[in-house]
């Protein structure tokens, strides 16, 4: 089993590329996921030596090139320079990947709604760029290729380059007051704007009875007159405009993804899986057996308490995928896990099951005391 934590390149800095290193190496780790274009963030720093907070807007953490169109990253402001390069100029064992997150960004949704998902009434949902977007691909596969030209990174791991959509993590301070569950949240993520609705036409699907249908099941749900806790997949099979026009945004991000697999060229391509919830990628339009033709891996985030959670989780997204490898990621801290004993046994829960790599959520988060458990837990399976 290979080992990766990932990090925020101010922690790197923070503290020294090489210091970081060190330490790394002395856990067992043996590959490090940097941030390189990330969503907005408040982060508490408990080990960093010159911050304990930090504030950033949705920013890459490094000088992008002069392939985009419409949309382009937004350095971060207080960067003096490219961090990416930084880091990796500082950097001589560990093998550096890219965590590269794609459709969630509030900053460019802001300044550029015309390009985000539109829900069924008409809203524009900012904190999330809609992949069917042409100007949006072109933005994401410049993205993947400005990076895989760098000749920096091992892998590039790709988040939210998807229909995303979540409570939670959406925007700052956000209220709802209202109970969607599963099947609320979904129908207030799906995105009728013109070119979705155009790639439903163009596949004979009637666009506009199916936005009616979205939006009424929505405020029928708010009403009480469908219940909140109806599986979305009972409810598609009742409705199959909705699960026509499901079908073809599937498609439409699967074809985005041949183009995301040239832009990426030799560098190994990975999707993070595992939202809304572990094996129900498609409520974000990815369709797993599809896109393995396209991904050389897939990383599921299972920030669960106990291994038999994590393994649920992780068999869930194994029974959608074809013969791709399912890289795993643990958060060994709070509010996930308390102790070291729970940390160990999913370590060594997961190598049992054969897991080839585990990623460890994130080296500038973490206390000293989740990083000693991490290191006890690599012993344990070394």
């Amino acid at each position: 089993m290979e080992f990766a934590m990932w990090a925020y390149p101010w922690d790197l800095l923070d503290e020294g590329p090489a210091e970081v290193e060190t330490r790394l190496r002395g856990v067992g780790v043996d590959e490090l996921n940097l941030a390189t274009n990330y969503h907005t963030v408040q982060a508490f720093t408990p080990h960093n030596p010159e911050r304990r907070t930090l504030f950033a807007r949705a920013s890459s953490y490094f000088e992008p090139g002069p392939e985009y169109g419409d949309l382009e990253p937004v350095p971060y402001e207080q960067m003096d320079g490219d961090w990416v390069a930084d880091i990796a100029a500082g950097l001589s064992e560990l093998s550096l990947n890219s965590w590269t997150v794609g459709c969630h960004n509030s900053r460019l949704g802001m300044a550029n709604p015309e390009y985000t998902l539109e829900s069924a009434h008409g809203d524009d949902l900012i904190f999330g760029l809609c992949p069917s977007q042409p100007a949006v691909q072109t933005y994401l596969s410049a993205l993947v290729s400005d990076l895989a030209a760098r000749d920096t990174f091992a892998r590039i791991e790709l988040e939210t380059f998807d229909y995303f959509y979540g409570t939670g993590f959406g925007w700052h301070h956000q209220k709802i007051h209202a109970r969607l569950g599963v099947l609320g949240e979904f129908l207030l993520g799906m995105c009728f704007c013109p070119h979705c609705q155009e790639n439903a036409t163009a596949e004979d699907v009637d666009a506009e009875q199916a936005r009616e249908t979205v939006a009424n099941a929505l405020d029928d749900i708010v009403a009480g007159e469908l219940s909140h806790d109806r599986s979305p997949e009972a409810w598609l099979a009742e409705h199959s405009t909705v699960a026509a026009y499901v079908d073809v945004r599937e498609r439409t991000l699967s074809s985005l993804y041949a183009t995301l697999a040239d832009a990426a060229g030799t560098t190994p391509l990975g999707y993070y899986v595992g939202a809304p919830e572990p094996g129900r990628e498609w409520i974000v339009g990815a369709d797993l057996q599809a896109l393995s033709n396209h991904v050389d891996y897939y990383c599921l985030p299972a920030y669960e308490s106990s291994s038999d959670a994590v393994i649920g989780a992780y068999n869930a997204v194994e029974t959608v995928i074809d013969d791709v490898p399912l890289h795993v990621g643990l958060l060994p801290g709070h509010p996930a896990i308390d102790d070291e004993a729970t940390v160990v046994d999913i370590v060594e829960t997961l190598d049992s099951k054969g897991v080839p790599r585990l990623s460890f959520y994130n080296y500038g988060l973490l206390p000293e005391q989740s990083l000693e458990w991490v290191e006890t837990a690599i012993e344990t399976v070394s």
